[in-house]
């Protein structure tokens, strides 16, 4: 699979390290984006540090590391720097934007940025699920760990409207015009987006501008001020501003950066 074709970015530096991304069943297609692992690295390899940036989905992520299982809970609303060893293999299941409380619960959207390691009670059954996954090879792993999210979703009974989930994730106007457009008042567009996606109109309004920014940095050759005004900003001032603020750098840092390493993974 190719990991572009469902909407992810890939970081530049990973594809030396030969992950492997798997689509999740169609079971799972309403609360997972896909699934990746990573294996050990060669001895005296690092990996970068890179950087997480927000959409309203979150990650569980698992570290395997001789006998031992490290499992991490993230959901950020803003950009964060996460750092994989190199010395042990990792899993990590994407979580769609809105598919929290389904999945995990709804206290999982009041742990915001910050890998929040679990352990039980924090996930009923994560525990065993570790101890299940630990001697499994990726393939394994990746099956076991969708059988566990399938069988949560029987026993919670508690799915999504993915209807409503998409037309919140999906706000490209101002909320008050948004929320006109859903039919639904701003206080209660505020309340659902809260309630389903732990975010803000206006914090999921900037998750997706910069996302869109980020695709056409990378693969256009459009000016900052065409970017600016084709993903909703005021102008190339407000886009520089606000792109420096959610990403820790400029555009022109973040293209120029990208762009490199595109170049040198292809050398």
């Amino acid at each position: 699979m190719k990991p572009e074709s469902i909407g992810i970015i890939v970081p530049s530096s990973f594809s030396q390290y030969e992950p492997g991304w798997f689509i999740p069943v169609p079971a799972l297609a309403n609360y997972v984006q896909c699934i990746w692992t990573l294996p050990v690295q060669q001895a005296g390899s690092a990996i970068n540090a890179e950087k997480l940036y927000p959409d309203a989905g979150a990650s569980l992520m698992f570290e395997f590391s001789g006998d031992t299982v490290i499992c991490r809970f993230c959901f950020n609303t803003q950009t964060l720097r996460h750092q994989w060893s190199p010395e042990a293999e990792h899993l990590s299941i994407r979580i769609k934007p809105g598919a929290i409380c389904a999945l995990l619960d709804v206290q999982f959207l009041h742990f915001a940025n910050a890998s929040l390691p679990l352990d039980e009670p924090d996930l009923a059954g994560i525990n065993r699920l570790s101890d299940e996954l630990l001697p499994q090879n990726h393939w394994q792993r990746v099956e076991t760990v969708q059988t566990w999210l399938i069988n949560r979703l029987s026993q919670r009974q508690a799915g999504i409207n993915a209807g409503l989930v998409t037309a919140l994730s999906s706000i490209n106007t101002a909320p008050e015009q948004y929320a006109n457009k859903l039919g639904m008042s701003r206080r209660t567009l505020e309340r659902r987006m809260r309630s389903q996606l732990g975010v803000s109109p206006n914090q999921m309004l900037d998750f997706r501008r910069i996302r869109l920014a980020r695709e056409q940095l990378i693969s256009g050759t459009e000016s900052l001020a065409d970017i600016a005004l084709t993903t909703g900003f005021y102008d190339q001032a407000h886009f520089t501003n606000l792109f420096r603020d959610a990403t820790m750098e400029s555009p022109a840092q973040y293209r120029r950066r990208k762009l490199s390493q595109i170049s040198n993974t292809r050398i």
